[in-house]
């Protein structure tokens, strides 16, 4: 007589044939590089924009003009939203908190400057504008941040 194994086998089998084939999947994501359809809105602050920041950094220092909009979220209060953009020669980086209800001072500022850098720092990089229309030349005014790895 021929013994038919017990579903409770036939179910964990499954489950981990199942387990197996999307863990395999997640592997093989992992190591691909994201594809944002949006390449000029920053949300993530992660590698891929980090990359997309230094372009934006490269092509200034060649005399070419870019823009990019950088979404900010805090913790508990609305975003901060950067408008990036330059003619190759002058910057304009306009930080705008006014959707923010928990902002001590509400509302929009605009940096206009002639050189912008990127700074290391203790487990992130600093995106740092100086030369500055109100502000001393040599003075480094930090607009926003980039985890490292």
């Amino acid at each position: 007589m021929r013994r038919i194994p017990k579903l409770s086998t036939v179910v964990i089998v499954l489950e981990t044939f199942i387990i197996g084939v999307l863990a395999g999947l997640l592997l093989f994501s992992a190591g691909k590089q994201e594809h944002r359809d949006e390449p000029d809105l920053i949300t993530h602050f992660d590698q891929a924009d980090l990359a997309r920041m230094q372009e934006a950094i490269a092509r200034f220092g060649d005399g070419k003009g870019d823009n990019l909009t950088l979404l900010q979220w805090g913790i508990d209060s609305g975003p901060f939203i950067h408008d990036f953009y330059n003619d190759g020669r002058v910057i304009h980086w306009i930080v705008d908190n006014s959707r923010d209800g928990m902002a001590v001072s509400a509302g929009k500022t605009e940096y206009v400057c002639e050189a912008i850098g990127l700074a290391e720092a203790a487990g992130f990089y600093k995106v740092e504008l100086s030369d500055c229309d109100g502000y001393a030349k040599d003075e480094k005014i930090t607009v926003i941040s980039f985890r490292k790895g």
